[in-house]
């Protein structure tokens, strides 16, 4: 019997006594920063790659003037990398679109400009060409072609390698600039 009373003691204790699971309290916390870093990733991924800016991280147009897009925020001018190996140089809009749009647009072309004049006519022979050229890289405005296309181009996002931001200093730039001086004093 005294038996009994001790089991009966010690069941009692066991009620009285909450039950305490080593390590419970860390298990929880763990658990909700994991679904809270959960939570903010998908909220992040949100904000970054759809036009919801839910965790108010874009940039607006007040505080920022660049053209927001896709793959950042861009400047005045960009130089727009094609998979075909072409280079086009102009201010680039809309950059999450499946056809980006680039306007004011210039390209470079390879042309062989003479290095020593040419020869003046003599007899019958007529004037003769320069005998050596050197290869010389020229600043083309787009829409100068013979079949003269509008200034503005739509491109496949898919054959977009890459576009970088173009400094102001930069030597394209300045072309550029001198361009539009002569084309305005003309």
């Amino acid at each position: 019997m005294a038996e009994d009373i001790k089991k009966n003691e010690d069941l009692a204790q066991s009620f009285e006594k909450p039950t305490q699971k080593k390590g419970g309290f860390l298990k929880a916390v763990i658990v909700i920063l994991i679904l809270a870093i959960v939570v903010l990733a998908v909220l992040y991924a949100v904000s970054q790659y759809t036009k919801w800016d839910v965790l108010g991280l874009k940039k607006t147009a007040a505080t920022n003037p660049a053209t927001p897009g896709f793959f950042g925020p861009t400047g005045d001018w960009q130089a727009v990398f094609l998979t075909n190996g072409q280079v086009y140089f102009g201010r680039l809009k809309n950059v999450s679109s499946d056809y980006p749009e680039l306007s004011d647009i210039y390209y470079l072309q390879v042309q062989n400009v003479p290095i020593q004049p040419a020869q003046p006519a003599s007899g019958e022979q007529g004037v003769q060409p320069a005998q050596q050229t050197q290869q010389q890289l020229v600043l083309i405005k787009f829409g100068t072609e013979l079949h003269r296309p509008a200034d503005k181009m739509f491109i496949n996002k898919d054959h977009v390698m890459f576009y970088e931001d173009l400094t102001v200093d930069s030597p394209v730039i300045k072309s550029i600039e001198d361009y539009k001086a002569k084309q305005a004093a003309q």
